[in-house]
Formats: C-alpha cells, sequence, structure tokens
C-alpha cells in the first residue's frame, strides 16, 4: 500500500490510535498534517514520522473544539500541500457521566469533540476529496454494551454509526469513500483521563482484558494497520463499512 504524493490528515495524533496511524502512514510515504493539544508529544510523533521517509509532517497543535480550529486544519493542509486525499477522524474523549448529573458541561463537551468536529472536518474537505477521489475514516468505538456512566458515549457512538452509513450514501456520487474503524478495548490514555493512577495501570488492564473472550488488550498499531488498510485502493469499494476490531467482544 503505496501512499507517496498522498496528503492524509490525522486528528488525534499526538497519542494513542491517532500517533500509531500517523507514524504507519508516514512509513507507507504520505505527506501528514497531525492535530493534536500536546506539544510535547505532538512532536514526538513527526519527529518518527519523518525519520521514515523524510517528510517533516505539518503539526498543529489545536484544540478542535474552539471556534475555526477545523477551518485552520483544512486551510493550512490546503496550503501547504495544495490537496488532501484522506482524513482519519480519531480525535475523541470519554468521559463518566450520568443523567443525574444536572449540568450540560460534560455532555456538551463529548458532543463537540466526538460528533460535531468530524462532522465539520469532513464538510470542510469534501472540496478537495471531491477532487482527488478520496477517503474519510471515523475512529469510534466498536459497539459494546451500555454500562452505567457511559450513556452519552453510546448515543455518540450510535450518531457516528448513522453518520458513516449516511455519508457515504451522500458523497458517493462524487467518488469518496467513508468508512469507520471500530477499536474494542485498545491501549490508549484512556484510563488516563478517567484519572486512573499509573501505579493501578496494569491491574486496571488485566481487569479490563477480563471482559475479552481471548483476554487481550489490542495494541493501538494493529487498529492503525487497519485504518491504512481502509484508505488504500486495495478494496476501491469499501464503503459505509464498519469495521469492527474487537476480538469478539461485540459478538453477542
Amino acid at each position: 500500500m503505496d501512499f507517496t504524493g498522498k496528503v492524509v490528515v490525522v486528528t488525534g495524533s499526538s497519542s494513542g490510535i491517532g500517533a500509531a496511524t500517523a507514524k504507519l502512514f508516514a512509513e507507507h510515504g504520505a505527506l501528514l498534517t497531525i492535530v493534536g493539544r500536546n506539544e510535547t508529544r505532538l512532536l514526538s510523533v513527526a519527529d518518527v514520522c519523518e525519520q521514515a521517509k523524510g517528510n517533516r509532517p505539518l503539526c498543529l497543535l489545536l484544540d478542535l473544539t474552539q471556534e475555526n480550529s477545523c477551518e485552520e486544519v483544512i486551510r493550512k493542509t490546503a496550503e501547504m500541500y495544495k490537496r488532501i486525499d484522506v482524513v482519519v477522524n480519531c480525535a475523541g474523549s470519554a468521559t463518566v457521566t450520568s443523567l443525574f448529573d444536572t449540568t450540560m458541561d460534560v455532555f456538551d463537551e463529548l458532543i463537540a469533540l466526538n460528533l460535531r468536529v468530524p462532522y465539520r472536518l469532513t464538510q470542510l474537505c469534501l472540496p478537495y476529496l471531491k477532487i482527488t477521489k478520496g477517503s474519510i475514516i471515523n475512529v469510534y468505538g466498536a459497539p459494546l454494551r451500555t454500562r452505567p456512566g457511559f450513556l452519552a458515549v453510546a448515543m455518540i457512538r450510535d450518531a457516528l454509526e448513522r453518520f458513516t452509513k449516511s455519508g457515504a450514501v451522500e458523497l458517493a456520487s462524487e467518488g469518496i469513500r467513508m468508512n469507520a474503524v471500530r477499536p474494542g478495548i485498545t491501549r490508549t490514555n484512556f484510563l488516563e483521563n478517567l484519572n486512573v493512577d499509573h501505579e493501578a495501570m496494569d491491574r486496571a488492564y488485566a481487569a479490563i482484558s477480563s471482559l475479552v473472550p481471548n483476554q487481550v488488550i489490542i495494541e493501538p498499531d494493529e487498529i492503525a494497520r487497519m485504518i491504512l488498510f481502509t484508505a488504500s485502493d486495495v478494496c476501491p469499494n469499501l464503503n459505509a463499512a464498519s469495521l469492527i476490531v474487537d476480538a469478539a467482544s461485540s459478538s453477542y
């Protein structure tokens, strides 16, 4: 799978699946725009990407939920590369919340990053993807059983599924593909973002792995390989697909 000369935008690139995805595209020759909120980690990812083929990514330190941030991503990418071939909507977060929380702050934050950002980025990149007959990959969780505290996350996950399927139908006439890669329990910053102590991290993952049929936590590199495949021309009619990589966790 050769991406030489193709321009790929990866959000959420400073850690986890986004970082692994950016590095893998770089290894396959892509010209990258990487977007993240942690400067140290984002620059570290950029260094690794540059070592692969000598192409330094365009690094954008942005909070995509802020006004005009999505516009800045597409504008600066187009200014630098003059084209866009692939957009990987990988930025996301999960926070424990509940209907018993009478404020809307956490819910609105989750909607803004996980749902509004990929929708807006997709809108903005379409003029370029129409020219390149490009591809959009939405990355969000596999369809696991909803647990207390994750109602909002489950709602967003279902909305992204509909966005991917219906969006693919809308865009097909322009030769643009939209697919979803949906990881199961993957080793990312998720537990850290939930304030799990580093010393307790291994114990937490051990407990979580008991929920998976093969009792294995997926590594980000595996999900990155599926994203790369989905964005490639190997299966040109792969469209509106929901590609679940979760070791059969959602099989019930």
